[in-house]
């Protein structure tokens, strides 16, 4: 990527917050019809929580990215193919769910009468089919970053956005430099506009919505494990008493250059939005994710060759319907919203198929309409290759 100082005049045609996989596929669109792009991202490296992530087993997506086989994550895939430019192939992994309880394995049904209050977000990971992708969100991310050639600003945080009666004037960056653009992308966490935005541009009730709407942070857990645990592909959804679920994959063992066999491992717990700052919630989690992997998996723990801890700030959570399907933030007419937040089939899918209504809409095009949970119904397509 050719990454570049803001230009002198600080007058772009599009303004995108966030460097994410949604950031860069709008950066990479918009450029395409000759727009001047400006990307902002307050991170000091791109692509979000979809970048390139290392251990010793190769590289690997920045935590646990899932898609479930249906008819929405094909059209989505088959979209973002085009815009790729390149083939997106997968293998259709047909592997109920599994939990761990009473000392063996058992088909994950849900979780009965329970009080589990992230029930909503892992339910959207209990399905009997996903794909597994020959190219992912870390090569997707890389190869956009490589073709864009816009402006890329990072360690930039917007600080505030100063408006007229229906537009965004600037973005204030670092709370000093301004920058304008005809359109501006907010790719970030849409909470975060409660406080960017002016109190006259932030509906009450859409303002209760961001600050006390159901919103999570995840704590990742990306482990190599020093030899084969489990030959299984299901998604595993463990619980302990009292506890939230984890949500884990185990991925064929590998063979490293030294002969070794390794078996890598991704997992995440949920935290409330609102205790994520907290370094001992945080740990708490982490510590209930390997209780409940050695509780499954005894011995699975010893000798780990490498573990790595992400934390992903507001990454689930339920904002359907607080805005328009195409993300359009009302009275702001140059301002849209690009979260998997937004969209009910949730996460990586959630997040493609809502950058794709709002690039639509600025191109002028039919907007595709939100699902409901009515809607999602599983058919069964076949791989693209």
């Amino acid at each position: 990527m050719a990454q570049s100082k803001i230009v002198k005049s600080d007058e772009f045609d599009s303004i995108i917050i966030g460097s994410g996989l949604a950031g860069l596929i709008a950066a990479h669109q918009l450029e395409g019809t000759g727009r001047r792009v400006a990307l902002i991202e307050g991170l000091d490296v791109i692509g979000g929580s979809c970048r390139h992530s290392f251990n010793k087993a190769g590289p690997i997506d920045h935590g646990l990215k899932f898609l479930p086989d249906c008819k929405e994550t094909h059209e989505a895939l088959s979209w973002l193919s085009a815009v790729l430019d390149e083939e997106i192939s997968f293998e259709i992994i047909e592997a109920p769910p599994l939990t761990y309880d009473d000392g063996r394995f058992k088909p994950f049904v849900g979780f009965g009468d329970q009080n589990v209050r992230t029930t909503h977000e892992v339910s959207s990971y209990s399905k009997d089919r996903y794909l597994q992708l020959a190219s992912s969100p870390k090569d997707w991310v890389q190869r956009l970053t490589e073709a864009f050639t816009g402006a890329v600003n990072t360690q930039s945080y917007v600080t505030k956005f100063q408006t007229d009666d229906e537009f965004i004037i600037d973005a204030v960056i670092n709370g000093a430099k301004r920058i304008s653009g005809r359109e501006v992308l907010f790719c970030a966490a849409p909470q975060q506009l409660a406080r960017l935005l002016p109190e006259t541009h932030v509906p009450a009730h859409l303002k209760q919505r961001l600050l006390k709407g159901e919103a999570w942070t995840s704590a990742n857990l990306d482990l190599v494990h020093a030899g084969p645990v489990t030959d299984s592909r299901a998604v595993h959804i463990l619980k302990g008493a009292n506890e939230e679920p984890s949500v884990g994959l185990f991925y064929p063992p590998i063979t490293d250059t030294a002969g070794t066999q390794l078996q890598v491992s991704q997992w995440f717990t949920l935290v409330p939005k609102d205790m994520a700052d907290d370094d001992e919630t945080v740990a708490s989690a982490l510590k209930q994710i390997k209780r409940q992997i050695k509780r499954a998996y005894e011995g699975s723990l010893d000798g780990l060759v490498q573990e790595r801890i992400i934390v992903n700030p507001s990454s689930h959570g339920d904002l359907v319907g607080i805005l328009p399907d195409d993300g359009r933030w009302p009275k702001i007419q140059n301002l849209w919203v690009i979260s998997g937040l937004l969209d009910s089939t949730k996460n990586l899918l959630g997040l493609m198929r809502q950058t794709r209504r709002s690039l639509a809409a600025i191109a002028g095009e039919p907007a595709l309409p939100i699902l409901t949970d009515s809607d999602l119904a599983y058919s069964k397509p076949q791989p693209t290759a």
